[in-house]
């Protein structure tokens, strides 16, 4: 992706507008959804037409709509409120709320339709979409910013065979009349199994709500091209997904504790971007959470590279893409086993003539373009020798049009590091390597101005900074 497509960051200024106040520190920029209280709004009789969706029960739908099971029977001349059919439209004497009602900040997660969303937060698919200017069911995409109206209830809870509605109230915490407004229920008898009921404030473990137990994510800020951490613990039998800005979150679960690496782009603004993470325990009840996360400017600097004539065709655009691509078939596979153990050892023990993140201006007869290095450069001569940082399996070893001679590691966990411009390579595809071992012998290959050893780093895809992972501990 170039520089200009980099720098466009849609979501940004959309998240930081719906309700992020930029100086807090990130703990205070959590935002619990399920903690949001909104005052009743100003209503105004009105009438619309709901079309029965599959799984929907009638107590659901007037909870969406803020109305009560009785008032819909009654517009529609329902004798048994346990049966609705899917395609049913029924008349919903519903009220209309004020332009002034609280909106929450909702991040799309993959797999998200308007209709999940819209049952999550327990509001129509319509106010959603008159909203946010959605113009189809399916005009969603993961790491879309979305105003929700209303408020958040907290916890999306799936009626099991013989639970009644006081033996939930008692299992949340809430009064009997509490539960059974809030799921616009007649009477305490009214569930029925497969049926899914709100729970307006979840059981928390301190400040988190179940089934989190704890939460780290960090560093916290981050800088631009650095890698980001995450732990979740979680009760047992709960699992979590999620999405930080446009990436989806690879978690691998150890023991009931869910961990991520992200890597966040060197060419990422400077500002607050949203994580949001949403876990459901053994029961099918969900909880929502959402964070800013702090990405603060890297100080990088700036410097040109020029080719000469006979190494002109090395920023041919096609050439420069075919090679993309080609390195794009194994960084989008997710290796869930972890090979390395510890910090990671510079691959070449010499000075550094070129840092990750230097903003460049590449320049030959031909060709002009602006970008940034996407490596750590080490100084070094024709035929000394390059090691293994940590333990992994090597998955390329062939010469490149524009890196030269190259090998690439995967270390598991979505982390990848890649060795350019080599004179010899020593090892093999599916060959395991151990931190120390020998790979390959520095060189003059490729796209290079002398020689050298060009490190890559990638974290989920995306290059970060190698230098990090050599001073810090992860996951």
């Amino acid at each position: 992706m170039s520089f200009s497509e980099r720098v466009r960051r849609r979501y940004k200024a959309d998240f930081v507008r719906g309700g992020l106040v930029v100086g807090l520190s990130w703990l205070l920029l959590f935002v619990w959804s399920a903690n949001v209280l909104a005052a009743p709004p100003t209503q105004e009789e009105s009438q619309v037409i709901h079309v029965v969706e599959a799984g929907e029960t009638l107590a659901e739908i007037a909870r969406q709509y803020g109305v009560t099971v009785e008032a819909i029977a009654e517009a529609n001349g329902i004798a048994d409120v346990g049966r609705i059919d899917v395609g049913q439209k029924l008349i919903i004497p519903t009220t209309a709320v004020e332009s002034s009602s609280p909106v929450n900040n909702y991040i799309v997660l993959p797999g998200d339709t308007l209709g999940v969303v819209a049952r999550r937060f327990g509001v129509t698919t319509t106010a959603i979409a008159e909203l946010n200017g959605v113009l189809s069911p399916g005009g969603l995409s993961s790491g879309q910013a979305l105003s929700v109206p209303g408020r958040y209830v907290g916890r999306l809870h799936r009626v099991a065979k013989d639970e009644t509605a006081l033996g939930l109230a008692l299992r949340y915490g809430l009064p009997l009349w509490e539960f059974l407004a809030t799921n616009g229920l007649s009477s305490p008898g009214a569930l029925l199994p497969g049926q899914r009921v709100w729970v307006p404030n979840p059981v928390t473990t301190g400040t988190l709500p179940l089934p989190f137990t704890a939460l780290d994510v960090g560093p916290i800020p981050v800088l631009q091209g650095h890698t980001v951490r995450i732990r979740a613990d979680l009760i047992s039998g709960a699992e979590v997904r999620g999405i930080f800005d446009d990436q989806t979150i690879n978690f691998v679960v150890q023991e009931n504790v869910y961990y991520a690496l992200l890597g966040v782009h060197a060419l990422d603004d400077p500002g607050f971007y949203p994580l949001a993470l949403l876990a459901t325990d053994d029961a099918g009840d969900e909880v929502y959470l959402s964070q800013s996360v702090q990405v603060v400017d890297g100080g990088y600097l700036y410097e040109e590279i020029i080719l000469p004539a006979e190494r002109d065709d090395l920023l041919n655009p096609e050439a420069i893409a075919t090679e993309r691509a080609r390195l794009g078939e194994f960084k989008a596979v997710f290796n869930p086993e972890r090979y390395w153990d510890g910090l990671f050892l510079r691959p070449i023990d010499t000075e550094l003539t070129s840092l990750f993140g230097t903003r460049r201006l590449y320049k030959s007869p031909s060709y002009e373009f602006y970008g940034y290095h996407e490596g750590t450069d080490f100084n070094g001569v024709v035929g000394t020798p390059v090691y293994a940082p940590a333990a992994g399996v090597v998955v390329l070893a062939e010469a490149l049009y524009v890196r030269g001679n190259a090998v690439v590691i995967d270390h598991g966990w979505g982390v990848y590091t890649g060795y350019w411009h080599l004179s010899q390579i020593d090892v093999a595809v599916g060959q395991q390597v151990a931190p120390g071992d020998q790979i390959a012998l520095v060189g003059h290959t490729g796209l290079s101005t002398g020689a050298h050893l060009h490190w890559d780093f990638w974290v989920n895809g995306i290059n970060v900074s190698a230098l990090q992972w050599t001073e810090q501990l992860f996951p």
